[in-house]
């Protein structure tokens, strides 16, 4: 999908007190050990001069919001963490900023942002039309519907006699399109932000509402009354792969952004938590377990091949944390469940390449 905020293309939120000496400390130990960097055209080169990395979300519950901190937070920022957490050793040294759907593609070719996020939806014409690519899915997600529990809707075929508040210029605008062809007289609200779709809804505008299952639910939590007030219809009616989007044309940003998005989902099958990393083998001791060696920070000419540090992806497991605590502190609170966002062991889609 893709979700929507103020009518303004940005807002800009940045947490007040980076933590200067954590962060500076490792931005600099990091720095020292790096290879050189990759040609002048690289968004590697200008996060490094910037000092940070600006990541574009939508602040959809759960996935990125700012606490009563003034802090960014959510499932989506920890993403972004992690790749600032890999680059500059520091895991603070994001800024992001809120962008709506119409304007999130071109803000990443235009190079307002590094990585954008948000609930954006893989699709071939995003992924082929507008010089940006997808480096992971993150999330996998399907489009689904949320009615109000006194609309007498219970299933998807109830929900052609009820208007469907949809966000416009999404792919479940286009999804609901082709799901209502054989129902002409089906109504369908089209607002042009995500806020104005909830809000519709619970001013009862619309009786029901579409969108990615883990935005309505996340929704659902937040607003609801009560447990049967809005009902989450089960099934879905399409495939929403969600992940970073990045500029096309850059291989190494590519690469960087693609294995510190990948490391928390090879740390949660290898065992590991942010509170328990085992130290890194001494210098010139031989590695049993090359994969484990590289996570915790033993193999010294790893991250060579990305011109980062030895210590990059031990950064992103001890600051950010494996998949799993990434999705408890974030979506399990909601009451959203990891459903296909399990290991591949598990009966999930999570299948990271090794880390060899």
């Amino acid at each position: 999908m893709g979700s929507g905020g103020s009518a303004n293309m940005f807002s800009t939120f940045k947490h007040p007190a980076v933590a200067a000496a954590f962060g500076l400390g490792l931005a600099a130990a990091a720095m020292a050990a790096a290879p050189a960097p990759a040609a002048a055209s690289s968004v590697l080169d200008r996060v490094r001069a910037a000092g940070e990395v600006v990541c574009g979300i939508d602040q959809t519950p759960g996935f990125s919001r700012i606490d009563e901190t003034g802090r960014p937070a959510g499932f989506d920022v920890d993403m972004c963490r992690a790749v600032a957490a890999a680059v500059l050793g520091d895991p603070e040294a994001i800024r992001t900023l809120r962008v709506n759907t119409r304007h999130k593609f071109e803000a990443v070719t235009a190079g307002e942002i590094d990585i954008a996020f948000g609930m954006t939806t893989w699709t071939f014409s995003r992924d082929t039309d507008l010089g940006v690519v997808f480096p992971v899915v993150t999330y996998y997600d399907g489009q689904g519907f949320m009615a109000w529990g006194d609309a007498g809707v219970a299933t998807l075929t109830d929900l052609a006699r009820v208007p469907i508040c949809v966000q416009t210029g999404t792919t479940s605008e286009a999804n609901l399109r082709d799901f209502l062809s054989p129902f002409p007289d089906a109504l369908v609200v089209p607002v042009s932000s995500s806020e104005e779709k909830f809000t519709s809804f619970a001013e009862r505008r619309c009786l029901a509402v579409t969108g990615d299952r883990s935005e309505l639910a996340a929704q659902r939590s937040r607003r609801a009354l009560d447990e049967g007030q809005w009902l989450l219809l089960p099934g879905a009616i399409s495939r929403e792969p969600l992940g970073a989007v990045i500029v096309a044309g850059d291989p190494q940003w590519f690469s960087v952004v693609r294995w510190a998005l990948l490391v928390p989902m090879i740390a949660e099958a290898r065992g590991l938590h942010s509170a328990r990393l085992p130290p890194a083998p001494a210098e010139g001791a031989a590695a049993a377990d090359l994969e484990m060696s590289r996570l915790v920070g033993g193999d010294p000419a790893f991250g060579a091949s990305l011109g980062l540090d030895r210590a990059w992806a031990r950064r992103v497991v001890a600051t950010v944390g494996s998949y799993a605590e990434i999705f408890e502190r974030n979506l399990a609170p909601l009451g959203i469940d990891r459903g296909e966002n399990t290991l591949w062991r598990d009966g999930g889609l999570l299948y990271a390449p090794p880390l060899r």
